[in-house]
């Protein structure tokens, strides 16, 4: 990677925490608090619609590439309302990683690529049977199994991103069923979730998206809605909060608390395709399963400290004959350990953290490996911040040679 680059970039990085001081009375005056966009339908706020929107944007180095790249990350808009203390709707819609590379020139034409165009990541509705204990809920959800990272929120990462930064064999790996299964990592389905004590549970049975691919000796995805083949998966998560708990009211579990909380979680997940596969003929048919385990702490230190700790062991497998590769994010069967560390400076509203991934393929001779150094700058906690992430790993192919990947990121949501 050009010595400029770097130079720029980490230069840009230092600079951070002195972007809020040098208007100390501006400071003073204004009022930077968080209010939530919210829109009360009756006189104690009890039913209500929430509006939630964020835009991460980037600036990326790469050492197979020159020069300095910029892309909306995300840019998403979400609302949810609770009507009556039984009925919850939550619809979210956005883009994501819109680069110069798949800008579309016309987007109205809807031809060639569309990644400039929006398109819908959840909507479902929801009943409380037993309210706290077993709410119901059916639609386009991401109430996921197998884990913690699974249902990450991205609106509170501790990190700049998902792990799996793109130097190993394995993206964003927590998300394992994008490109088979699902629409960018929810399913269409029915979903049941629910707190018994610390205790908490989320389960859901799906309608697969169709996917076809190509028959041969080694497994393909052969999900076909029109003939009811290997049409439906099942996924869960459970966990139990040994200290505070957690809300479970969205899906989307937090990334760090900032000191706010003491959390220690201890999680275990499943996701389950059967029939989802084939080899060689159409009734020769072999089953997907994943599952991982993970454990949480995220809890402040002292005054001034807090840490945020997180390690996962997850397990991947396509079916009993050897062979699949899909190329996608989790590419074929195998495992991957993951663990991260990050420390607050609480006075200072600075986090430097560290990441690392291994991860064991079918498909490649050799372990790969990734590791990340980061920081964390919080202007205004996790409303807006901005976070620089340095990733190194190689892929497992024979003679893979390390890749290097620098992000800045700028983060806000309302």
């Amino acid at each position: 990677m050009r010595k400029q680059t770097f130079l720029f970039l980490i230069a840009a990085v230092l600079l951070f925490p002195f972007l809020g001081n040098s208007q100390e009375a501006e400071k003073k005056e204004a009022d930077h608090s968080y209010k939530p966009l919210k829109v009360n339908l009756n006189e104690d706020g009890s039913k209500y619609i929430r509006f939630i929107t964020w835009h991460q944007l980037w600036l990326e180095a790469r050492s197979d590439q020159k020069g300095i790249r910029h892309s909306i990350r995300r840019s998403r808009l979400l609302a949810y309302s609770q009507i009556s203390p039984r009925f919850l709707i939550l619809t979210h819609f956005g883009l994501n990683s819109l680069s110069a590379d798949n800008l579309t020139a016309n987007p109205n034409s809807q031809t060639a690529n569309n990644r400039s165009l929006l398109f819908l990541h959840d909507a479902w509705a929801e009943f409380a049977i037993e309210p706290g204990k077993l709410h119901v809920g059916s639609g386009l959800h991401y109430w996921n199994g197998i884990s913690r990272l699974s249902n990450q929120s991205t609106l509170n990462m501790m990190t700049l991103d998902n792990p799996g930064a793109g130097n190993s064999d394995v993206r964003l790996f927590p998300w394992n069923n994008i490109t088979t299964s699902d629409q960018f990592a929810r399913h269409l389905g029915i979903y049941a979730k629910g707190s018994l004590g610390k205790f908490s549970y989320r389960i859901a049975a799906n309608n697969a998206r169709t996917n076809v691919g190509v028959l041969g000796a080694t497994p393909t995805y052969q999900v076909d809605n029109a003939i009811g083949d290997g049409v439906w998966n099942y996924a869960g998560y459970f966990k139990y909060d040994i200290f505070d708990k957690e809300s479970d009211k969205l899906p989307y579990l937090v990334g760090t608390y900032l000191g706010k909380k003491k959390v220690l979680s201890i999680g275990a997940g499943f996701f389950h395709h059967p029939d989802a596969l084939a080899v060689n003929d159409l009734n020769n048919r072999e089953s997907v399963t994943h599952f991982a385990v993970d454990a949480f702490y995220d809890a402040p230190l002292n005054e001034n400290l807090a840490i945020s700790a997180l390690g996962a062991y997850y397990n991947y497998n396509y079916g009993d004959t050897d062979g699949f590769n899909t190329g996608g994010l989790v590419p074929s069967s195998g495992t991957v350990v993951h663990g991260q560390l990050g420390l607050l400076f609480r006075k200072h509203n600075v986090m430097p953290y560290i990441t690392y991934n291994t991860s064991n393929m079918d498909f490649t001779p050799n372990n790969s490996d990734e590791l990340g150094l980061g920081l964390n700058y919080f202007i205004n906690g996790h409303f807006a911040k901005i976070t620089a992430e340095y990733t190194t790993g190689t892929k497992g192919a024979t003679g893979a040679e390390s890749t290097n990947i620098f992000r800045l990121q700028t983060h806000i949501f309302l």
